[in-house]
């Protein structure tokens, strides 16, 4: 299950629609690569700008004298646990191009300043609607990638 924050301030993503499209992106990444549709999750979180500081400074003053960010600022993490990649410093920069390419509509060429990290998470600690996936490319994944929904399987 890949799982995705997006911690913003309330002047980003101020539209189902805004909030569609980057769910929507992130979305096929993973779909693009054979996992179902919803196994992704994606969570918008408005965060005030007198809560967001980035080096020290405020994402909005709030105090006389100090200089508030010059751009609103987007951090998101992701989490993959669906498949863990291959440890490769090719793959891993593949990946995120990808990624890259997937953030540039909605974030980049907005003029946001942004940051991302993605962690990997043990496939075996991870269950859907109390069972664990099926195995990466079996029948049985693909069968859920169909009916886009968890199905009870034979493990």
């Amino acid at each position: 299950m890949p799982l995705w924050h997006v911690y913003h301030p309330p002047t980003t993503f101020t539209t189902a629609a805004s909030k569609t499209a980057l769910a929507a992106a992130l979305t096929k990444l993973y779909t693009d690569v054979g996992l179902p549709a919803f196994y992704v999750n994606v969570y918008f979180h408005r965060i005030p700008p007198t809560d967001i500081y980035v080096g020290g400074q405020p994402q909005e003053s709030v105090e006389p004298g100090v200089e508030p960010l010059a751009k609103p600022f987007v951090r998101l993490v992701g989490e993959q646990i669906a498949v863990r990649m291959e440890d490769s410093d090719g793959v891993y920069a593949a990946w995120l191009d990808k990624i890259d390419a997937a953030l540039k509509p909605h974030i980049q060429e907005k003029g946001y300043d942004w940051e991302y990290h993605i962690d990997e998470t043990e496939r075996r600690l991870w269950k859907i609607a109390g069972l664990y996936a099926p195995p990466f490319g079996s029948e049985e994944e693909k069968m859920w990638f169909t009916v886009n929904k968890a199905v009870p399987w034979k493990e």
